[in-house]
């Protein structure tokens, strides 16, 4: 059976979010260092809310697990190894349910937080507490649509068949 073209994409963009995913831990990181006086809310936040930090050290090690799967899933599905689709599915079903989770948890832990202090200081500040939390939450919604088309994919009967061992030659 030939190589159906959307093993070969959903290969090459899960080690590419990969890649980009490793750049977001990297800034994530960074975020912890920089000085609690920046004049930007979200950083103000991780210092004065052990929560919302809490949240994002728990999101760090969970972030380096699933770039590791998703690169290791992007180069098997590229082999058309069937341990690549099925890694593939379980990472889609992790993004998803990790993502909507993840949403909850930041309107409560920071959203929230960010436009009461936008109602009691007008500025730019507000401003940006304001455009932080609505930019967030559609940054939110948009991480969903890869994970649920990898998902949608990895179970189309195609892709399946493709994956399955091939028969022995018959003597």
């Amino acid at each position: 059976m030939q190589r159906p073209t959307s093993v070969t994409v959903f290969g090459i963009l899960n080690i590419v979010f990969a890649a980009f995913g490793v750049f977001g831990l990297i800034a994530s990181i960074a975020l912890f260092y920089l000085p609690a006086d920046s004049h930007n809310p979200v950083i103000k936040l991780i210092h004065e809310n052990p929560a919302y930090a809490l949240w994002l050290k728990i999101c760090i090690p969970l972030g380096v697990l699933s770039c590791a799967a998703l690169l290791a899933a992007g180069i098997g599905l590229l082999y058309l190894k069937p341990w690549a689709r099925i890694l593939s599915i379980a990472y889609a079903i992790y993004a998803i349910v990790f993502g909507i989770v993840g949403m909850v948890i930041n309107f409560i832990v920071m959203v929230q937080p960010l436009l009461e202090q936008a109602r009691q200081q007008p500025g730019p500040e507000a401003a940006g507490a304001i455009g932080g939390a609505i930019g967030g939450t559609i940054g939110g919604c948009f991480g969903l649509i890869y994970p649920v088309l990898l998902l949608i994919f990895m179970t189309r009967p195609k892709v399946v068949a493709a994956f399955r061992p091939s028969a022995p030659p018959q003597m």
